[in-house]
């Protein structure tokens, strides 16, 4: 609407109305918009100077009128009194989705005797002309009207601005007008105005309506995360992307219905059970990289959330499910972990687990997946499980995020910051346990300011002169070697001997031997938790223990739970034949397995035939997984347009 601002002057206008009582449009001289409103109200037989009687709802009907859009009023009416302060001079509307005016706040506008702007009046464009209530329900988008671009009204002085409220669904719920002097030199802030007030509306109506779901906020920065411009997305349980706002597909630079049904992984790359965890109860700030650049994320927790994990669980497979209820008598979380450890190793856990309980600090060393934020959850838990247990990853923000999620803010410290301030995570921290994952990311600078936290057991948060006193249990992670960057420079010696009270060294998966009773024991966990007695058959134990884990227990997780999910529930025991394709070719190092080689070659289509248990093998999966084709995929380790392709949808 805005591209043609510079052309909309009262020489145009005078020009336009002259070449309108010759009989011509002047659709050249007129913004778009304007132009086809126009011509809408001369075929409705309107014409500049003729006002007609103006439709009106009587007092009963407005009641009812009223009555009937209660949700529209009670959630913009608050806003709208507010706004109306700050604007003396201008007059609000608040109106139905037929533009008929249900509330007006500030000045009130009076054009003759007959136009008197008020609640009941009705701004239907076969009435009233081109106006801005009802262009704005046409178009469907914020539209500026300025004074002698009311066809009507040629000597209007007054100009107006107005733009649809959408609800999740795309209806058009009302609609928000603001009418000001004709005389203002820049009317396109009234019309930036009312964007943010119906853009502040919808968001408001999108957490409404997602309060149960998780919802992340995408921006470009990390001052205007919190206000009207930036995006949102609603999330499932399981990761599924319910909704995705107009803000949030620009800054995402992808169609909203393209990204409706996928799964959050795809979208950020990132395991959706570790972004969860890493939330746990309190929003938290994440660094993306997407669209080519860096944006910022904040992941909010539902309404009343709180994680749900399964005894002894390790990896991320399972982090959705709720915990399975049982007549046995529960075993304490961490020895339910190390219970299929090696000595040495479960040793060292319970040894980290007493010296955190007498005010050590714990270090957990280990390559990715080796689950070090699950031994992390399990100490905490060991001492005390209903005490708060906080994560930050440190690795997952950008160096300009870290110091105000972990240290928190004052309110005002930076534009755009929350009103109220921002506690951080060491304070939310405080009385339980801190967990600081990927240490070795975190810059130098934020290294020393941690270390005089940790020290002197006081925080101050950015751009406050508070000083709050912390008391927390500190756990820190890395998949770095923390002494060999130290060597190097990068990582401070005096932090790393601060932290290291206790250091825990988790070795690979493919170094814990032996790993067949690993195996077995992760089996009967997840077999429990599905609900399943399947045995796992001896030969197939001794490949997977064979087998190298790049991915550690992570990689094992979703082998093991992708193939009880997918087993027939007439199988006597899982064996290899069982698994998909990709696991065979995997354990069988890129052969297919034996039972599948000897039925291919024993038959004259034998190809035809594997393609068939193939696709058996994925509908089995896909009906293991509720129809669900994103956690299907992902259970398979194919894509979803792999699997719509196999299966002929």
């Amino acid at each position: 609407m805005l591209t043609k601002a510079a052309l909309r002057t009262t020489e145009m206008m005078r020009q336009a109305h002259a070449r309108l009582r010759r009989g011509q449009l002047p659709v050249d001289l007129l913004d778009a918009s304007i132009g086809r409103s126009w011509q809408r109200c001369l075929d409705h037989g309107l014409s500049p100077g003729r006002v007609p009687e103006l439709p009106r709802l009587s007092g009963s009907e407005l009641r009812d009128r009223r009555d009937s859009h209660r949700r529209l009023i009670a959630l913009a009416e608050p806003l709208l009194k507010r706004v109306a302060e700050d604007l003396r001079g201008c007059q609000l509307l608040l109106a139905g989705p037929d533009a008929t005016v249900l509330k007006s706040y500030g000045k009130r506008f009076v054009l003759d005797e007959r136009l008197d702007i008020a609640p009941g009046i009705i701004l239907d464009e076969r009435w009233f002309g081109t106006n801005a209530p009802a262009l704005a329900v046409i178009e469907r988008a914020p539209v500026l009207v300025k004074s002698s671009e009311h066809l009507m009204f040629p000597e209007n002085p007054v100009s107006c601005v107005a733009a649809p409220l959408l609800d999740v669904s795309g209806d058009c719920l009302g609609l928000i007008d603001l009418t000001f002097d004709a005389g203002h030199p820049r009317p396109e802030i009234f019309l930036r105005r009312v964007q943010q007030l119906t853009g502040a509306l919808e968001q408001q109506l999108f957490r409404d309506h997602y309060q149960q779901r998780w919802v992340l906020q995408v921006h470009a920065s990390l001052a205007e995360l919190d206000g009207v411009a930036c995006g949102l997305v609603a999330i499932n349980e399981a990761g599924l992307i319910l909704a995705v706002d107009p803000q949030a597909a620009q800054w995402l630079g992808r169609d909203a219905t393209g990204l409706i049904g996928g799964h959050i992984e795809s979208l950020l790359g990132r395991s959706w059970t570790e972004l969860r965890r890493q939330c746990e109860t309190n929003s938290a700030l994440l660094g993306l990289e997407l669209t080519g650049g860096q944006l910022v994320g904040r992941l909010n927790p539902p309404e009343a959330w709180r994680p749900a994990t399964l005894d002894g669980e390790v990896g991320g497979g399972s982090g959705n499910r709720m915990p399975i209820k049982s007549s046995r008598p529960r075993r304490p979380v961490l020895e339910s972990l190390v219970a299929s450890w090696p000595q040495i190793l479960a040793r060292e856990a319970r040894r980290a687990s007493q010296a955190l309980a007498a005010g050590l600090p714990v270090l957990l060393q280990g390559d990715t997946g080796t689950g070090k934020e699950q031994l992390a959850r399990a100490l905490h838990t060991s001492i005390d499980e209903k005490a708060p247990f906080v994560a930050l990853n440190c690795a997952a923000l950008p160096e300009s995020l870290i110091e105000a999620e972990l240290f928190g803010y004052g309110e005002g410290a930076f534009t755009g910051a929350r009103k109220g301030g921002y506690d951080g995570r060491l304070v939310q921290a405080n009385g339980g346990t801190l967990l600081l994952d990927e240490i070795g990311d975190m810059p130098l600078a934020l290294q020393a300011r941690l270390l005089r936290v940790l020290q002197e057991r006081v925080v101050t948060p950015l751009g406050d002169h508070r000083e709050v006193p912390i008391e927390c249990r500190v756990i820190a992670a890395s998949h770095r070697d923390l002494e060999a960057r130290v060597e190097v420079g990068d990582f401070r010696e005096d932090l790393f001997y601060r932290l290291a009270g206790v250091v825990v060294e988790l070795p690979a998966l493919n170094q814990q031997q032996p790993l067949t009773e690993t195996i077995r024991h992760r089996w009967e966990v997840l077999c429990r938790g599905h609900g399943r007695d399947l045995p796992l058959a001896e030969s197939l134990c001794e490949r997977l223990a064979a087998y190298d884990w790049p991915g550690n227990w992570r990689e094992l997780e979703h082998c093991l739970e992708a193939a009880l999910v997918g087993a027939e529930p007439e199988l006597d025991a899982l064996t290899l034949d069982a698994l998909s394709p990709r696991w065979q070719r995997k354990l069988t190092g890129g052969a297919p397995s034996e039972a599948l080689a000897i039925r291919s070659s024993g038959t004259a289509g034998g190809p035809q035939e594997l393609r068939e248990l193939q696709q058996a093998h994925m509908q089995r999966t896909l009906e293991a997984c509720d129809g669900n084709y994103t956690a299907a995929a992902r259970a398979l380790g194919v894509s979803r347009s792999t699997l719509y392709r196999r299966l002929g949808r």
